[in-house]
């Protein structure tokens, strides 16, 4: 009960509309937006290396030919530029800090 009143019953008619679905699906719109870049989703260890003796290791999570997203264990310190290097994606190159949301951090590859 909902501030001493009962709620109105729901007729079974009004029950099985609301549960139908009229348009189909092609045609309802979705929320989401569109990716900003054309990016591809994998798990693939990687390692962030800096000067001097600077290491951290995650997981790539997003990569795009512009950037990656990488997850850590823990949340992690970053100089502005470092190597990012993934033996699986056979990548080796240098990229830059772009933001870090809790234990996830997006990089930008440069040349």
């Amino acid at each position: 009960m909902v501030f001493g009143k009962k709620p109105p019953a729901v007729s079974q008619e009004r029950l099985s509309a609301a549960l139908r679905s009229t348009v189909p699906n092609e045609q309802i719109k979705s929320t989401r937006r569109a990716p900003r870049a054309n990016r591809e989703s994998t798990w693939a260890t990687c390692v962030l290396v800096w000067e001097p003796k600077g290491r951290e290791e995650g997981v790539c999570i997003d990569i795009s030919a512009t950037g990656a997203r990488i997850r850590f264990h823990h949340k992690v310190m970053l100089p502005a530029r470092f190597f990012f290097v993934s033996a699986k994606l056979g990548i080796n190159s240098p990229a830059e800090f772009i933001r870090q949301d809790g234990n996830d951090v997006a990089i930008r590859f440069t040349v």
